[in-house]
């Protein structure tokens, strides 16, 4: 049976569908040492949005971009990210057998591999809840 999940096409935004789905299918792949702190980084990011699933996503904004909100807004960041977990979950894709591949992941390999390079080129991020509303659905 065909599931139904909802997406976000922007790279830099994530439903909370698509959070679940890298924490269930690609972070049991994620190096021993980097588990744990992936983990949590992928569970406080749902919680960010969990009761707005429909109308939020999080959304990982640049941190000078940020830090000019912030002063206007106040600090509304779900939690600091880190260059390694980033690249963990990236290098995790790799390992996923061929017949569990599907539109999702590699709608999902594409997005955390852009982000992996923002972060890679020296770049920070801050991710945040915001509010979206151009989800799609895809079944996997």
């Amino acid at each position: 049976m065909d599931k139904k999940i909802s997406i976000i096409d922007k790279e830099e935004a994530y439903s909370y569908d698509e959070i679940s789905f890298l924490e269930e299918n690609i972070l049991p792949f994620v190096a021993e040492t980097q588990k744990t702190s992936l983990s949590g980084l992928l569970n406080n990011l749902k919680e960010s949005i969990v009761n707005h699933q429909d109308s939020m996503a999080v959304f990982f904004m640049p941190q000078e971009t940020f830090e000019v909100f912030a002063m206007l807004q106040g600090d509304n960041s779900i939690c600091n990210i880190h260059n390694e977990d980033i690249a963990a979950l990236c290098l995790a894709f790799n390992s996923v057998n061929d017949s569990a591949r599907n539109d999702l992941y590699n709608h999902l390999q594409k997005k955390v591999k852009i982000l992996n390079d923002y972060l890679q080129q020296g770049h920070n991020v801050m991710p945040t809840a915001i509010q979206a509303d151009n989800f799609s659905v895809m079944e996997i």
